[in-house]
């Protein structure tokens, strides 16, 4: 009987510990795109902030189309294959419709709160964790896309990469309401 009280006082006792943690979070940095996960994780996010009176960090990675560029023949004359445009338009396009997404997710969610903006380049789970470390996160906030087998083998998970390379705690908003 003895046991048992000391096991759930221990257990209480990291509880409060992890409850203590959690509300001490100040800045809580929330991975966005163009997505209904992203948005179901980014209203989590926000509603914590809110809660928390923490400072938002919002973070849209935009990762760079590898598409073989056709010559035209012309000096500096490269198209990209599927969009006839040129890289730097591409470029271009995927910024502007980042920053927009951006714009909707400050304007949607961010009255009320001290938000720093992120736009970066490149893979995403890697920006995700180096941003956190820059923007010295207490928590991650990620939605999951929800893939199993197969599709996951091919397209990976952000989510999951974040975890495994961050010792920052990651939330992750999954996909399916309940």
């Amino acid at each position: 009987m003895l046991l048992l009280a000391v096991k759930n006082s221990v257990k209480k006792s990291y509880i409060c510990g992890i409850i203590q943690q959690i509300m001490e979070f100040k800045k809580i940095l929330i991975g966005i795109d163009d997505s209904y996960q992203s948005e179901k994780a980014a209203a989590y996010g926000f509603a914590l902030a809110k809660l928390l009176n923490a400072e938002v960090g919002l973070v849209e990675v935009v990762e760079p189309m590898i598409v073989p560029p056709v010559t035209t023949g012309i000096v500096g004359g490269e198209i990209d294959m599927l969009t006839n445009m040129p890289p730097v338009d591409i470029m271009n396009a995927q910024d502007a419709a980042a920053k927009n997404v951006m714009q909707r997710y400050v304007a949607q969610y961010g009255e009320g709160h001290n938000i720093s903006q992120f736009l970066e380049t490149g893979d995403a789970a890697t920006v995700l964790v180096d941003t956190a470390a820059k923007f010295k996160a207490d928590l991650i906030v990620v939605g999951s896309h929800g893939r199993t087998g197969f599709n996951r083998f091919f397209t990976g998970s952000v989510a999951e990469d974040v975890t495994r390379h961050t010792e920052i705690p990651v939330m992750i908003v999954p996909l399916k309401d309940k």
